[in-house]
């Protein structure tokens, strides 16, 4: 029997990103939606659910609400966490954990609250079958979310499990390798319609070209992926999950005619971006090689530049300035009526292209403050 039940969720993103998030939590047929900070809350059925898991690719994780109260100390925080039956959530075989987002002047130590959060839990069970489900906290069956802000306690079910931008197709990376979700996101602020070619010339191990083609070819970003923490929920409904994918599925796109091009100067990069690309289907839309971008040419397309190039925290470059200098000077050279957008965590750097931006995105790698800027090419 289908699970009609109406439920509030919280879609959980970068700094940035909230925007595209809800307008993709409203394709799926959410209800309700609000942007908060870093996360959308939305309402819906678990086919909503189950969309959201599968189809949204700007979501880090899709949180379920069990309850919320005030909790004015840890010992109240403790006792009204007792009384939520837990086994309607966690099954005694179970494992779980807690995570937790904590922002209050009375629950200041986060690792005291999210500990006697877990007591709670524990104690529920130990009372009610002398028994009680262990904690991991490396791969939990479970994962409840504890978010406090002030007195306001939110107690939630992470259905998701591992964290969205695992989509499943990423085996090797390079060093600093972008987020799945953030490259994701990255894309989705662009101009990405209506485009000849897409072009990373600074690719690293290909995480923006691999997202631009799935958002071009409308794979859902979870194709790749096959375990979900609702999968062991106790209304999960395989009928109405298949129906899910079966449906994205047929909405995949084959027949693209844009040309998705990537260059680094790194030959073990290469090799890398190349084999993802391969075990991901997309070796006949996607064409990489070792170039430098430096000095190219490719005018009379309508074409749209998305890179993420060195900003020299994680990645050394020699000389940062000159080479942010020569991108500049080779987008006015060599790629008139072309759009460029570049994601940079360094501002001084920046300068050095020599073009002012006409859209600036403020968004964030890790804790790196970065900003995704639009350069208009004549």
């Amino acid at each position: 029997m289908s699970d009609n039940t109406i439920y509030q969720f919280t879609a959980k993103t970068f700094h940035g990103l909230e925007k595209i998030l809800a307008s993709e939590v409203k394709k799926i047929g959410a209800s309700e939606i609000k942007i908060l900070t870093r996360a959308v809350s939305f309402k819906g059925d678990i086919e909503v659910m189950y969309r959201a898991n599968y189809e949204v690719r700007t979501a880090l994780n899709i949180l379920q609400k069990i309850t919320e109260f005030t909790a004015n100390s840890s010992d109240e925080l403790y006792e009204k966490t007792k009384k939520i039956i837990w086994d309607d959530f966690i099954k005694l075989e179970e494992t779980f954990s807690i995570d937790k987002t904590i922002h209050s002047n009375i629950h200041k130590h986060s690792q005291f609250a999210a500990l006697k959060t877990k007591d709670a839990i524990v104690d529920f069970y130990n009372e009610k079958y002398q028994q009680r489900p262990s904690v991991n906290i490396k791969s939990p069956d479970k994962k409840i979310n504890l978010h406090i802000n002030g007195t306001k306690c939110t107690l939630s079910v992470d259905t998701s499990g591992d964290a969205l931008f695992k989509r499943g197709y990423r085996k090797d990376t390079g060093p600093a390798p972008l987020n799945e979700v953030l490259a994701a996101g990255i894309v989705m602020l662009t101009d990405y319609k209506n485009i000849d070619y897409f072009y990373d010339p600074m690719c690293g191990s290909g995480t923006i070209l691999i997202e631009a083609a799935r958002i071009f070819m409308n794979i859902p970003p979870a194709y790749n992926r096959k375990k979900f923490a609702f999968h062991k929920f106790s209304n999960y409904d395989y009928q109405l999950w298949n129906k899910v994918k079966r449906e994205a599925e047929k909405k995949i796109n084959k027949e693209i005619s844009l040309k998705i091009i990537g260059t680094d100067t790194e030959d073990e990069l290469i090799k890398i971006t190349k084999k993802t690309i391969s075990e991901t289907g997309l070796r006949d839309y996607i064409k990489v090689q070792r170039k430098d971008f430096i000095n190219t040419k490719f005018e009379n397309k309508k074409g749209l530049i998305v890179t993420n190039p060195p900003y020299d925290e994680r990645i050394k470059s020699l000389d940062i300035n000159k080479l942010y200098k020569d991108m500049g000077d080779t987008l006015k050279k060599g790629y008139k009526n072309w759009s460029g957008y570049i994601f940079s965590g360094n501002m001084n750097a920046v300068k050095n292209i020599g073009l002012k931006p006409s859209l600036k995105h403020q968004l964030y790698n890790g804790k790196i403050e970065c900003k995704l800027l639009k350069y208009d090419l004549y």
